[in-house]
């Protein structure tokens, strides 16, 4: 079983510890700390991956990489973790940039940016997670969102954020 540390409203670690979707915690108004991935390409086009049919929440959405930390870890480490458990991807931490920490739901994301190309024929999703991958424009990815085919509550907290990443980047060229 997969152990959570519990954290406040303040995203302040409480001393507790939880079991994977004891929601006895969150009933409490307690969160957990999760973290997100976006990685954007040298063609400004953000990764994304389709969620499983067999996900217990969101099931079959497109979504960044993320997911939560366990014991014993910090968040750089979990996303590191994730990338490669869910994608095949290793990353290098030591590219990776804190860009926002958000509260939603139950959970505290700490949300990180890697500018970075992977091909998308070389990654081996697991499949109790990952379906499929691809390569979306921001536009592409507002789409999703607006037609309610993306996870909820995460485009809102990076979109202005990742746009401006993209927009630094044209003019860099």
């Amino acid at each position: 079983m997969e152990l959570w540390e519990v954290l406040d409203d303040k995203g302040n670690p409480t001393g507790e510890i939880m079991e994977k979707y004891d929601n006895t915690v969150f009933d409490r108004g307690l969160y957990h700390l999760g973290t997100d991935i976006w990685i954007i390409n040298s063609e400004n086009k953000i990764l994304i991956q389709k969620r499983s049919k067999n996900k217990k929440l969101e099931p079959n959405v497109w979504a960044m990489t993320g997911g939560s930390v366990i014991m014993g870890e910090n968040s750089l480490e979990a996303i590191v973790r994730e990338t490669k458990e869910e994608l095949g991807i290793n990353v290098d931490s030591n590219k990776l940039k804190l860009i926002t920490k958000f509260k939603t739901g139950n959970v505290w994301i700490d949300t990180y940016l890697l500018k970075d190309d992977y091909e998308i024929s070389k990654m081996k999703f697991q499949k109790e997670e990952v379906t499929d991958a691809k390569w979306a424009t921001y536009n592409e990815i507002d789409e999703l969102v607006n037609k309610e085919m993306f996870i909820k509550h995460r485009w809102e907290f990076v979109s202005e954020i990742l746009k401006k990443e993209i927009n630094n980047k044209k003019e860099k060229v």
